[in-house]
């Protein structure tokens, strides 16, 4: 019984969800109000998995001041997501 075992790149793009890294530099890409933006970081700040020093989420390694204000992204642990926009 070979049970497909999920490589560390697969966890990565699933804890990503639709964004990726690069989104912050794609003219198309569209951003979040401040407002919706602002409330997500808080709750980012709040959270035990929000790294203060780098700003980052241990769960998915974005700098969660700059993945807050995409419209699209969503918190890997289910916190906040697109449907907030």
């Amino acid at each position: 019984m070979d049970e497909k075992k999920e490589t560390a790149l697969s966890r990565y793009k699933k804890l990503l969800g639709d964004t990726r890294p690069w989104d912050v530099i794609n003219p198309n890409t569209k951003w979040a109000s401040d407002e919706v933006a602002e409330e997500r970081y808080s709750i980012c700040k709040q959270c035990p998995e929000f790294i203060k020093l780098t700003a980052q989420c241990k769960k998915c390694g974005c700098i969660m001041k700059v993945k807050t204000k995409l419209e699209n992204a969503e918190c890997p642990i289910g916190k906040w997501g697109a449907q907030s926009v």
